[in-house]
This record gives C-alpha cells, sequence and structure tokens, in this order.
C-alpha cells in the first residue's frame, strides 16, 4: 500500500504560498518592492517533499542529506526575505536610501556562501574548509578559472566606491561605446544605446577606459561654428544668431545662449553659437544642429541675406534664383494679397498701394515661432501660404494650441494698433510665407485718411468680440479704448 500524504503538512504549505501570493499582489498594488516568490516557493516544495517522502528514500543513510538540502533551502529563502524586508521595501516609502545593487548582491553572496559552509560542516559532516584550503590543486583551478570574473568583481566595488556615475547617466566610453546606465552588477555594468542595443561591458573594461558623463537632463554644452557674409555687421549677426537660438524649443533658456565673433575668412566671418540642451546624445545634436542651421536660413533670408559662398565676391544671379521667391514678390502681387485680408479688404485699391509699396514678404521654416507671447511688437502677419497655429500660455503653466490659421487669416494686429504685448504664440506648422506689415507702413495712410482709423478700429473690435465672445456692453467700451489709443498712436489726437 503506497504511504498516504500529510494532509497537516500539505495544507500548511498551500496556506503559506497563498500568504506569499497575498502579500506580493499587496506590495504590487500599493507599488512597493513586490515579495519575491522564488525561492521561498522553492523552499515550501522541498518541505513538503521531506515530509512526504516513503520510509524507504528517508532512511538514516539519507536522512543527513536530505536535511541538510531542506536546511539550505530554508536558509536561502529566510536570506532572501530577510533583504526584501530591510533593504528593497523600504526605499519606495523613503524609509531609507535604495543601496547599489552590486553591494545587495555581494552582501547575499557573502552570507550566502557563510550559510552553506555552516551548514555543510555542521548539518553535512562535511569538513569543507579543510577540504579547500588541503588541496592545492583545487585552490589553483579555482584562481585560474576565476582571474578575469575576480577583476570585474573588485572593478565593479571599485565602481560603486568611487561611484563615478549611477543608473540613468549617459556615459561615452572611449570614440566607440556610448549610451545610458542601465544597470550595474557584479560583473559586467549594462548600456542601453540610443539606438535601443542593450550593451553589455565587463566591469575590468568600463574601469580602464576614459569616461565622460552626462547627467540624463543635462544641461550640455553645444557649440555651432557658422559662416555668415562679411557685409553683414558683427553687432546685428550675433543679435539674429542669439533670435534664432532663443526660438527654438530644444534650446534650454538657462544657462543662456551665447554668440561671438570667432575668426575672419576670405568670404565670410565664422561665429561661434553656444547654447544648451538636455539631450546629451548625438542624436539629440544633430536634431538641435539641423533646426538652428534651418531657422538661421530662413532668418538671413528675411533680412534679405545669404548663407556666403567661398568666393571673395559674391553678384546676385539675375532673375528669380527660386520659383516664387517671397522677397521678389513685386508691388501689384503685394497688393492681390493685401486686398484678401479680412482687415484691408475694404480699402479703395490705392489706399492698398499706398500700403503695398511699403510692405514685404518674408518666410519662416517649420516649427519656427514668429511671435513669442508676451514679448513687445509693431508687427502684424497676413498668411500667404502655409499654417500656422496658434499658442496660449494656460493658468496650470502649461501651453496649448488653441487655433490653427491658414490664407488669408493675419495676426499680431493688436500689437500694432493698441501697443498691446503679444497674446500669444504662434508657430509656423510647415514652410510659410507671410505679408508683414509695420505699424510705420501704414502711418503715411492713416495720417492723411482719418477715417480709415475708426473704419479699421470698427474691423478690429468686431473681431475681437466675436473671438473672445465679448458682451455688446464690453465690446463698446474696448472698441472706444481701441479708437483713442489708435488716434493718438497715428493722427496724434
Amino acid at each position: 500500500m503506497p504511504e498516504m500524504l500529510d494532509s497537516g503538512v500539505l495544507l500548511q504549505g498551500l496556506g503559506l504560498e497563498v500568504l506569499l501570493l497575498a502579500i506580493r499582489l499587496l506590495c504590487v498594488r500599493a507599488r512597493l518592492a513586490p515579495l519575491p516568490l522564488r525561492l521561498p516557493s522553492v523552499a515550501i516544495l522541498i518541505w513538503l517533499v521531506h515530509a512526504n517522502l516513503p520510509a524507504s528514500i528517508a532512511n538514516e543513510q539519507n536522512q543527513l542529506w536530505l536535511d541538510s538540502v531542506l536546511l539550505l533551502s530554508r536558509s536561502y529563502a529566510g536570506l532572501q526575505l530577510l533583504f526584501w524586508l530591510f533593504l528593497e521595501l523600504p526605499s519606495p516609502i523613503s524609509w531609507w536610501a535604495h543601496p547599489p545593487k552590486i553591494l545587495r548582491d555581494l552582501s547575499a553572496l557573502a552570507i550566502g556562501a557563510a550559510l552553506t559552509l555552516v551548514v555543510l560542516q555542521q548539518a553535512a559532516k562535511i569538513n569543507v574548509v579543510g577540504l579547500v584550503t588541503t588541496s592545492a590543486i583545487l585552490t589553483a583551478v579555482i584562481g585560474l578559472a576565476a582571474q578575469e570574473a575576480l577583476k570585474d568583481l573588485f572593478a565593479g566595488i571599485m565602481l560603486r566606491v568611487d561611484n563615478p556615475f549611477v543608473e540613468g547617466d549617459y556615459l561615452e566610453l572611449g570614440d566607440d561605446v556610448n549610451g545610458w546606465v542601465d544597470s550595474l552588477t557584479l560583473l559586467s555594468t549594462r548600456l542601453r544605446h540610443v539606438h535601443g542595443a542593450l550593451i553589455t561591458l565587463p566591469n575590468s573594461m568600463m574601469w580602464q577606459k576614459n569616461m565622460r558623463r552626462f547627467s540624463p537632463k543635462g544641461p550640455i554644452a553645444r557649440e555651432l561654428h557658422i559662416h555668415l557674409d562679411r557685409e553683414l555687421p558683427p553687432n546685428e549677426a550675433t543679435k539674429l544668431l542669439l533670435r534664432v537660438a532663443e526660438r527654438s524649443p530644444l534650446v534650454l533658456k538657462k544657462p543662456e545662449p551665447q554668440a561671438i565673433v570667432y575668426a575672419y575668412h576670405d568670404y565670410a566671418i565664422t561665429y561661434e553659437l553656444e547654447v544648451w540642451q538636455e539631450d546629451p546624445t548625438d542624436i539629440g545634436y544633430d536634431d538641435l544642429r539641423g533646426e538652428l542651421l534651418s531657422m538661421i536660413w530662413y532668418s538671413l533670408e528675411r533680412i534679405g541675406q545669404r548663407v556666403p559662398f567661398p568666393v571673395q565676391e559674391y553678384k546676385r544671379r539675375h532673375g528669380h534664383a527660386i520659383p516664387d521667391e517671397p522677397q521678389e514678390f513685386n508691388l501689384q502681387q503685394r497688393l492681390a494679397i493685401l486686398s484678401k485680408s479680412p482687415l484691408f479688404g475694404n480699402l479703395s485699391e490705392e489706399q492698398l498701394a499706398d500700403i503695398s509699396a511699403l510692405t514685404r514678404c518674408i518666410r519662416f521654416a517649420e516649427g519656427e515661432q514668429i511671435v513669442v507671447e508676451n514679448e513687445e511688437g509693431d508687427t502684424l502677419y497676413q498668411i500667404v501660404t502655409g499654417q500656422v497655429a496658434v499658442i496660449k500660455t494656460m493658468a496650470e503653466g502649461d501651453h496649448r494650441e488653441v487655433a490653427r490659421l491658414g490664407a488669408p487669416a493675419i495676426f499680431g494686429e493688436m500689437s500694432v494698433f493698441n501697443e498691446e504685448p503679444r497674446s500669444a504664440t504662434v508657430r509656423a506648422l510647415e514652410q510659410c510665407v507671410l505679408l508683414e506689415v509695420e505699424r510705420n507702413d501704414l502711418r503715411p495712410l492713416l495720417e492723411s485718411h482719418p477715417a480709415i482709423v475708426e473704419q479699421l478700429a470698427q474691423s478690429i473690435s468686431e473681431r475681437r468680440a466675436a473671438l473672445l465672445k465679448l458682451t455688446p456692453e464690453t465690446k463698446a467700451k474696448q472698441g472706444n479704448d481701441l479708437l483713442d489709443t489708435m488716434r493718438r498712436l497715428f493722427i496724434g489726437s
């Protein structure tokens, strides 16, 4: 007859396993370090098997070894639970700092080895210490086999003692290895490359390499050398470069960008633009450099400049270098554009011609900020081609897109007619061509035709009231205030 299983022991084992699972589930829901299950579950299984072994196996001859296996499994499981309870569990709830993984691994290895020696020495009656120390051959074999591993182990310890980096840092090792620190183990360090690959390096190699360390969010300085035309005054050139850097979303506001004259060449002046960004990777630098160089090209075009060619003298080619080049739009083209304006469309052709003669068409790059919220401005824009986004800063501090505009919409008129700061940031969603109308472009016409001031004031008030959904009383008051300001600006009364 086969022996019956001990139901009491079986129920106790199942109860312990259910308890472990319940504690682990609670830890997961509370976002704490989950209770380890592998070693405790193995210990419970060994206990159940040990308690239900048939007498033919659990005899006096085998009992010593069976008891040793049971004691080792319980010791390992208890050790893992103690490490979880005193090292991993308190860290997420800020009882004390989470210890480095390599120190936890070393401690577990040392204590586990000590427990194994004690159990084999006391329970299994094996003289482990004498066996190892008296066997010169075994000692030599172990030493030779573990030579490289020991180098990596001690290098890992030194990396933790010296602490040159932490998990999450970005490292550059020599010229060919870089990535985010994923983990530091007993024998190796793992880096996550920017392309997603996991790079595993022996700790001894990490200790020997020349290392450059960057924190996860920078800041890191970037230097760009830019050639600009010798005829562009250096003061204007540096202001242009700084204006471009300040309007790039990839450039940090602090530390502030800097632009200086770097060198003279036969065909150009070289400027050094130093900016700071968060992303320390090569990909981040490529994105930043590409955006800044693109914005510089468009900014130069808007002031009638070009990136210089490597010749001593540059003469503009006859005809259009690019079809429909904005700065080549003639008076008739600008007049036709202005006649479609929702603000100036009711003016006569002669009046439109007076304004058009002073305006110009300019181009902005995709992603470039055309106007910035809360900045002063005396220019309004009419969209000729492309699309822009209107972005407002909310009370919570976040930035929200509130509208998208396309041709022939206008924006920026309140800064021109009411001297108000820009009420929103306007960013190009694609390459855009805009008709630029400055306050001084309107002054000759409005000074000689005061009636147009009232006409424009009424048109602007209606546009604003519709946009902000103002009451008739508020609309009337703001309309009168706007008319008074426009009269003061353009008529002097």
